[in-house]
């Protein structure tokens, strides 16, 4: 088969009016950003961090010259449903008129779903993705107008022009999952010294997950469509050089080459590229680290990426050889031809490890002292995951993905 024959030419794609404002003083650009929507009440999100150890809030403050209603700094890692309860009840109170979202992923994620309930009005169960046993998924229609926002980066994260989110919820569901394409930001804005004010371990956090999901991706290549296809081969570009030159060497151009990565992973979403569902094993890995992120404290969503790349392309490679070809040959493998097809999958795995070892990740959860026997139970809340199993895809690897779990967990 010609190598074109293999792209998808039967797709969809749409835009989204989106500005994007980068570099120096880009901030500056947030004043006009309110008065051209006639925003005079708005609400800044952030975490406690930010507001307190950083002067990031009090500069937007400054900058909005009297735009700014209120602070609400109690959004923390993985956005739980109080918080978000607690933001949204804050912004009815000051009768917010807009929302300024200033963080990474959880504070960004989390405005969208503060967002839904202001305009929705009704309980976050009521709004959130209904999982039904051995059916899809079904995504709620969210109708209503809302609250226009505004996302400014302190770190470089895919989560900063999407339309879903999802937040921790303590309860039989682990977390709750929504979909509201009005939800997404006005403009987004990627200031040097705002993106300067996180630690480098949280910079090297979240983009870490920029990271991931474009090597994932280029598993996916030569099966998406053109316009997704541009994406995925400049955000791994990006990526690849910009994430090991994270700290003084690359400086703010490293950052903001992240922030564009982050946000090339949206537009391949947008433009029919489905990159959180791109295959089998992008799909198992995501799953799985995601029940692990939302069910045990201290474990991070990159963390868990980290951890089950590997065991899930070991898993499962053989299942989609050209995928895990492909993933290989994205880290710059040279991969003969006729290799068996769980032989490619044992050394793809051993080399996906060694590249996410030399970035400074460990590629198992034997430390966390999460027992092996949790496996079942995670697994159950990887398959109800909307963006990796809405079409039950992962269903039949069951057994596969539990013992790949279990040895991720634990040593066999």
């Amino acid at each position: 088969m010609h190598q074109d024959e293999s792209i998808t030419h039967n797709f969809h794609a749409r835009n989204y009016p989106l500005k994007v404002h980068a570099g120096d003083n880009a901030l500056a650009a947030l004043p006009r950003e309110l008065q051209r929507i006639g925003a005079s009440r708005a609400l800044i999100l952030c975490g406690r961090s930010v507001h307190e150890r950083t002067d990031l809030t009090q500069r937007i403050e400054t900058l909005a010259g009297g735009r700014v209603a209120g602070i609400f700094s109690g959004i923390s890692e993985g956005a739980p449903a109080e918080s978000i309860e607690e933001a949204a009840a804050k912004a009815r109170e000051l009768d917010a008129d807009a929302l300024i979202a200033v963080g990474a992923g959880s504070v960004i994620k989390g405005a969208r779903v503060v967002a839904m309930l202001l305009g929705e009005n009704r309980p976050l169960l009521e709004m959130a993705t209904v999982h039904r046993e051995n059916a899809p998924a079904v995504s709620q229609r969210l109708a209503s107008p809302k609250m226009p926002i505004f996302n400014v980066l302190t770190s470089p994260t895919s989560a900063q022009n999407r339309g879903g989110s999802a937040v921790r919820y303590r309860g039989d569901a682990h977390h709750l999952e929504f979909f509201d394409p009005k939800t997404r930001p006005r403009a987004v804005f990627w200031d040097s010294r705002a993106l300067a004010t996180a630690p480098l371990t949280l910079a090297r956090s979240t983009s870490f997950e920029i990271y991931w999901w474009g090597l994932m991706c280029m598993g996916a290549l030569e099966t998406t469509n053109p316009l997704a296809q541009a994406s995925r081969r400049h955000a791994w570009h990006l990526a690849r050089k910009s994430y090991p030159r994270l700290g003084p060497e690359g400086g703010a151009a490293a950052l903001i080459d992240l922030c564009a990565a982050g946000l090339l992973q949206n537009r391949d979403e947008e433009d029919g590229g489905r990159p959180w569902s791109c295959h089998l094993l992008a799909r198992a890995a995501y799953a799985s680290a995601v029940a692990v992120f939302n069910h045990y404290d201290g474990v991070t969503q990159p963390r868990g990426y980290a951890a089950f790349a590997p065991a899930m392309i070991r898993a499962l490679g053989a299942c989609v050889p050209d995928v895990t070809r492909a993933l290989g040959e994205a880290l710059g493998m040279a991969l003969p031809d006729g290799s068996a097809d769980a032989e490619l999958a044992e050394r793809v795995a051993a080399h996906v490890a060694r590249d996410f070892q030399a970035q400074g990740w460990r590629t198992d959860l034997h430390d966390r002292g999460i027992p092996a026997a949790d496996a079942p139970m995670l697994l159950a809340l990887a398959l109800r995951n909307y963006n990796a199993n809405h079409d039950r895809l992962l269903d039949p690897h069951r057994e596969a993905m539990r013992a790949a779990i279990a040895a991720t967990l634990a040593p066999q």
